[in-house]
């Protein structure tokens, strides 16, 4: 028996899609949160979405969706790693491309060399990307000492607005800053599972805020330094203790994404026993 697409998967079957992206997960590797029911959910399904499918003897082997994203498509797939190498992820796309029309955005947690020659060959270019690090129970943590005169306070209401701080001066200098307020930015932040006691604003002794960390359960969110500060050991002193409060909190394995354009806080969480795991991105058709 062939493959047998079919244009419109059963809203019901949740359980199918979730299967095919973990099984790719555990072979391609990437964040695993993106193989937990609600982010799967969020990528493919909701008002609107467009879900297309192959299955192989009752099987699903492939499935792809294109869901509308503030005025453009953004278009995900999954390709079984049993059936790769027939093609499936081109059939995909191409089923995929016509019904989002001609804004479109494709997404991958785990971008490979075919998939990165398939979005090309289909008249898309690489917009965005960042790598995924990992760092392992069994890495020790080195001590580092923040520098003279800095002090840190963990978040909370009284000190959310120090953090913000932080966060605008350390990233308004990097490319795509999406300049949020505050408000907006603590709602994208604080989520079920941050973790408030790891993540820590730095302050100089005046009260200026001069970096900070976020961090999730088992994931460092941002890490960010002033311009004035960096090159001074306060990014690795910030990351130091973020980790050692996570792990104390349970969380023994830790991931974080670092922009492909910021080769410094790549090596950075490379000396401190960070491995790449993959890399994510974003395709856009011009």
């Amino acid at each position: 028996m062939g493959v047998e697409w079919r244009e419109a998967l059963p809203d019901d079957d949740p359980a199918a899609v979730l299967g095919l992206v973990r099984r790719c997960l555990a072979v391609d590797g990437g964040l695993p949160v993106t193989g937990e029911p609600s982010f799967v959910a969020r990528r493919y399904g909701g008002p609107g979405t467009v879900r297309i499918g192959a299955y192989e003897d009752g099987r699903l082997v492939a499935c792809g969706a294109a869901r509308p994203l503030a005025g453009r498509w953004a278009l995900v797939g999954a390709v079984d790693p049993d059936a790769r190498g027939r093609g499936l992820g081109g059939e995909l796309l191409d089923r995929l491309m016509p019904a989002a029309g001609t804004v479109v955005q494709v997404e991958t947690e785990a971008l490979t060399p075919a998939t990165e020659e398939l979005f090309r060959s289909r008249g898309l270019r690489q917009v965005f990307a960042e790598d995924v690090f990992r760092l392992g129970p069994e890495a020790p943590l080195e001590w580092a000492a923040l520098p003279a005169g800095v002090r840190v306070a963990p978040w909370g209401e009284e000190t959310r607005g120090a953090f913000y701080q932080a966060y605008c001066a350390s990233f308004a200098d990097r490319p795509g800053f999406p300049g949020l307020t505050l408000e907006q930015w603590a709602d994208w932040l604080v989520e079920d599972d941050f973790r408030p006691a790891a993540s820590l604003v730095a302050q100089d002794a005046d009260g200026t805020p001069v970096g900070f960390v976020a961090c999730a359960e088992g994931f460092l969110v941002q890490v960010g330094t002033v311009p004035g500060r960096r090159r001074q050991g306060l990014g690795r002193a910030l990351a130091v203790a973020a980790l050692e409060r996570l792990r104390a909190a349970g969380d023994q394995e830790v991931f974080l994404d670092v922009n492909v354009n910021n080769p410094a806080s790549a090596a950075l969480f490379r000396e401190l026993g960070f491995t790449r795991v993959t890399r994510r991105a974003r395709f856009e058709r011009p």
